[in-house]
């Protein structure tokens, strides 16, 4: 635990020095002679979220990126009228009104009563929507596109196993990282600048989930090692505290206690518990292995990750794919460095290990099948799936899917490799699955229990504003 805090405190230092130079806290807006209609629509959304947003900052948030210039600007538009307010800094204070984040992805929400019409002004011919756009707009379409998203992020751990029975976790993990830099490389350039610096750094934390998962699996099972990396709910708001200073007391912020006291005491059945009563009680920790702990410093990595990219996209919301292109090239770039270091470049047969020799390889087509699917598929394509289903609801609702993953990635085991469970795997498992879900409580949903203990009132802290629709 004292090394975790530590590493959790360097990592807490390396991200508040790259925010502050790669997004000055005053900068001049842009000025425009002409917009679209659709564009002021856009900004229109952009600033009552802002404006939202800085009404229930905390006054103890510090960050060099709280600070921001608005300006307004008589602007010609295409109806005549006039004046649109810009911000040069978009940063989630508290709680991100009006944009959907859940899993390290944030993306500005599509709404569905129609408050903010998109479409020019006297555009009639729209024509009849397409399937997909129906798909889209229906209740369930959306919702059942992440649920297929969060099976799609599950198949990643067997799969990794796969791969690593035939190629050296490094080639493996190279090999995948490459197939998805190449997918997503048109939109690198598409980047804010300002975004960079804090994107590379980022993308050394992705490098760093994907690196101790791959090798976790080498060692542990994957259902084991989706339900460690399960504990981001413990690092995200350690980064929380250390980072944004932000008031994590259990007055305040009661689902991230359940959540953490969930994950923690899961976790524990999970490594500590011996259902057989084989394991003597002083030999109960012998049990924790090297796998365990590379599997825990996949969810530091991922945690770290997901905290840094929400917020970079809520400081420029529509730049999800865009920063997942840095990501996995930071990754492939640290991964090739890693076959470099790990030997086996060199030594008979590995020309096979690499692409695209894999793929003609009699004897690796089953690793290179995983290799392809998880590169292209659950990598490169699932962040758009994901991206796309998000602006359509909660972030509560997405949290509530992308946490049946760990269940998704034990049940693939179960299947192509004949994971056999424990009453450990199926206790720990559900304790660190229902923290999952409770990050996606609310405050209020326990005003019940503080007036059970007689601490109902006072709580002077800002709600949701109820007379507008809000997207927690």
């Amino acid at each position: 635990l004292v090394v975790i805090f530590l590493l959790l405190n360097g990592i807490a230092s390396l991200i508040q020095p790259i925010e502050c130079f790669s997004s000055p806290a005053i900068t001049s807006s842009r000025r425009l002679s002409t917009i679209s209609y659709q564009q002021q629509q856009q900004q229109l959304l952009l600033s009552r979220y802002h404006q939202r947003a800085t009404g229930i900052s905390g006054a103890g948030r510090a960050s060099c990126l709280k600070s921001t210039t608005k300006q307004d600007e008589t602007i010609k538009t295409e109806t005549g009228d006039g004046s649109v307010v810009f911000y040069d800094d978009f940063l989630d204070p508290d709680n991100p009104m009006g944009v959907v984040c859940a899993r390290g992805v944030c993306v500005l929400p599509d709404d569905d009563d129609n408050e903010y019409d998109f479409s020019a002004p006297g555009d009639v011919s729209k024509g009849d929507p397409s399937i997909i756009d129906k798909v889209l707009s229906s209740y369930l379409g959306p919702r059942l596109l992440l649920g297929f998203a969060s099976i799609l992020y599950g198949t990643n751990f067997p799969l990794g196993a796969i791969m690593n029975d035939a190629l050296p976790p490094s080639a493996a993990t190279s090999a995948r990282m490459l197939l998805a830099s190449l997918a997503l490389s048109p939109f690198l350039f598409k980047l804010e600048s300002k975004l960079a610096p804090t994107a590379l750094l980022c993308g050394c934390f992705t490098a760093l989930g994907y690196i101790t998962q791959s090798l976790a699996l080498v060692d542990i099972s994957p259902a084991k090692v989706s339900f460690i990396g399960a504990a981001v709910v413990l690092v995200c708001p350690a980064l929380e505290i250390l980072v944004n200073k932000k008031d994590m007391s259990i007055r305040n912020q009661p689902q991230v206690w359940l959540a953490a006291t969930l994950c923690i005491v899961g976790v524990g059945v999970l490594e500590l518990y011996d259902p057989t009563g084989a394991t003597a009680l002083s030999d109960v920790f012998s049990q924790i292995g090297v796998g365990d702990f590379l599997a825990f410093l996949q969810a530091v990595g991922f945690g770290t990750s997901f905290f840094i990219t929400e917020r970079m996209m809520t400081e420029v919301p529509g730049q999800a794919l865009p920063i997942t292109a840095v990501q996995v090239s930071v990754s492939a770039l640290l991964c090739m460095i890693w076959c470099i270091a790990d030997g086996w470049i060199g030594t008979p047969g590995s020309e096979s290990y690499g692409l695209p020799m894999m793929l003609f390889e009699p004897s690796l087509q089953l690793a290179a099948a995983a290799v392809l699917w998880t590169g292209l598929i659950t990598t490169a394509m699932n962040r758009f799936v994901e991206t796309t289903a998000l602006g359509k609801m909660k972030s509560a609702e997405a949290s509530v899917i992308l946490a049946t993953e760990p269940l998704w990635a034990a049940l693939f085991a179960a299947l192509w490799l004949s994971t056999d469970f424990g009453a450990n795997d199926y206790i720990g498992g559900a304790l660190i699955v229902a923290a999952c879900l409770a990050t996606a409580l609310q405050k209020d949903n326990f005003n019940g229990f503080f007036e059970l203990l007689g601490d109902g009132g006072g709580d002077e802290s800002p709600k949701s504003l109820p007379a507008e629709k809000s997207f927690e």
